[in-house]
């Protein structure tokens, strides 16, 4: 009877956490719907043409001649703001900084992942899945499980910022006082584009260890490894999106110290 009162109470406790997993997922769903039109918006919705007028009076003052016109942009920059075609920002894009893809590629990969396995090790947390997954790594060895898991981060995190025009002198330039504004906005649209990539290789990850598309409340198995890989999911999206994000805040701010010493 105590057993089939502990199964009962254990099969409404996972429902119970599936319904709040369901309305969580809803919530990322719409975020992420939210971050991905505004990485492929327009620039104009960020930014408005401003307009000024030009007065010219002929010679006796009687007659004048209004012409408004829009503010005049560089070439360079109105050519910027112009939306590439997004197949063009993958096999032809614009990289000002040669060394930024491999740094990013490092931060995503190396540290990231690490600052998570630390950041578990030190609350005691449950260590993730993949930290078991490689098989000739030794026992107890948490490097190379880390960095073939970064691998795959790296390449959702590049393939986002390519996506995003994250490369551009613009995404890491503030110089001239322009602000780390556009600095942000990059980052958070190559993010965007990312965990898009993370959550739709997820899927395929599921799909291929069940061999079939599953929803939460089919088993407790199928619970379980939902759960466990919603978790997973949360925490590579948290550690990533807090350590690129600093990173390249960082990077930006050497642009802000070179006009400062000139």
């Amino acid at each position: 009877m105590t057993i089939t009162t502990n199964g009962a109470m254990e099969s409404q406790r996972l429902r119970t956490i599936s319904m709040q997993i369901r309305s969580f997922s809803r919530a990322i769903a719409l975020v992420y719907v939210v971050l991905l039109l505004i990485s492929f918006n327009t620039s104009t919705a960020f930014i408005s043409p401003t307009s000024a007028c030009r007065i010219s009076t002929s010679k006796g003052g009687a007659k004048f001649d209004a012409v408004c016109r829009h503010a005049s942009h560089d070439p360079e920059s109105s050519s910027d703001e112009k939306s590439s075609p997004v197949v063009e920002r993958f096999l032809n894009p614009k990289i000002d900084d040669r060394g930024l893809p491999i740094a990013d590629a490092l931060v995503a990969q190396i540290v990231a992942p690490s600052f998570q396995v630390f950041w578990l090790g030190l609350s005691r947390s449950p260590l993730p899945t993949w930290l078991h997954a490689s098989l000739w790594a030794p026992r107890g060895s948490l490097v190379a499980p880390t960095l073939i898991h970064g691998a795959g981060l790296a390449c959702c995190w590049v393939a986002g910022a390519l996506a995003a025009r994250a490369f551009e002198s613009k995404a890491f330039d503030v110089s001239g006082g322009k602000g780390y504004g556009t600095v942000f906005l990059r980052t958070m649209q190559a993010g965007a584009f990312a965990v898009g990539l993370l959550i739709l290789s997820t899927q395929i990850d599921l799909l291929a260890e069940f061999g079939r598309y599953v929803q939460l409340g089919e088993s407790e198995e199928t619970d379980r490894r939902l759960l466990v890989a919603t978790s997973e999911l949360i925490n590579d999206v948290f550690f990533e999106a807090v350590t690129l994000t600093s990173w390249r805040l960082y990077r930006a701010s050497f642009t802000a110290n070179a006009s400062n010493d000139q």
